[in-house]
This record gives C-alpha cells, sequence and structure tokens, in this order.
C-alpha cells in the first residue's frame, strides 16, 4: 500500500470524530441502521490527510463527517450508503457539498462532505441516507454556525 502511515492517521481520525460525535449523541437511529454526523473546520485535518484525499485546509472550508452503521451485526458495522446533502445559509442560498466516500483496510466506510463557509455562518444540514440493500431512508436536519475568524 502506498499510504499505510496515512491510513493509520486517517482510521485514527475516523475513531476521534466517530467517538466525539458518539459522546455528542449526533446520531438518528431507524430500525437497525444509525447515522452518524459531525461537522467541523477542515483545518482539524492533518496536512497529510488533506493530500491523501485531496482535501482543501482553508479557515473558509467546512467538512460533514457521516457514517451509517448496521445495528443488527455486532458489533455494528459501518456500511456503504447512498447518501444526499443539502446546505443552505440563513440566506437560503445553497452551499455546494462535494462528498467522498472513504474506504479504508479494515473495511471502515465513511463519507467527508466539503463546503466553503464564511465567518458567523449558520448552516442548515438535510441530510438523507439510504442503506446499502436497504428501502429505509434515513433523514437528518440540523444547524451549526461557524466561525473563521
Amino acid at each position: 500500500m502506498k499510504y499505510p502511515n496515512i491510513i493509520k492517521s486517517s482510521l485514527t481520525l475516523f475513531l476521534l470524530l466517530l467517538a466525539l460525535t458518539t459522546t455528542a449523541e449526533q446520531k438518528v437511529t431507524l430500525g437497525n441502521f444509525e447515522l452518524h454526523y459531525n461537522t467541523f473546520p477542515s483545518t482539524f485535518l492533518s496536512k497529510e490527510i488533506a493530500n491523501t484525499y485531496q482535501i482543501t485546509r482553508s479557515k473558509n472550508r467546512g467538512i460533514i463527517s457521516l457514517s451509517v452503521l448496521n445495528k443488527n451485526q455486532r458489533p455494528p458495522k459501518a456500511i456503504e450508503a447512498n447518501i444526499n446533502i443539502m446546505a443552505k445559509n440563513l440566506l437560503n442560498q445553497n452551499k455546494d457539498v462535494k462528498l467522498i466516500k472513504i474506504i479504508e483496510e479494515n473495511q471502515a466506510i465513511y463519507y467527508l462532505g466539503t463546503f466553503a463557509l464564511n465567518n458567523q455562518e449558520d448552516v442548515n444540514f438535510n441530510i438523507n441516507a439510504t442503506p446499502k440493500g436497504s428501502d429505509e431512508i434515513i433523514n437528518v436536519k440540523f444547524s451549526r454556525e461557524f466561525y473563521t475568524d
């Protein structure tokens, strides 16, 4: 593998984000599935991880992290999903979210979406996730205020 240390770093990042998400209970449960979500500035990523996944690190870029877990498996397992994100600011202007799927060697699966933001900007997210092999649609709506200065 070309990036063994970066993969370990990204796995560590994912587990950290998942732990933060779990602590804050930023999740939605529907039947046997959980959608975990979190947002943070792109500057929280290391340069190595940002370069690996071609993510721009900037105080004016935000990231949304998503993962879908199948609770029917023991322990719960991250699975692929079809994810649709609509994001708008308070002026009802659309925020383009570029979503990438990350599948790691150890079968960790998560999604990172990047978007532009301004200082003290409230962003309203509406996320629909359909777990692979399921007809169920997990929906979550939430708002975050971002500070860049």
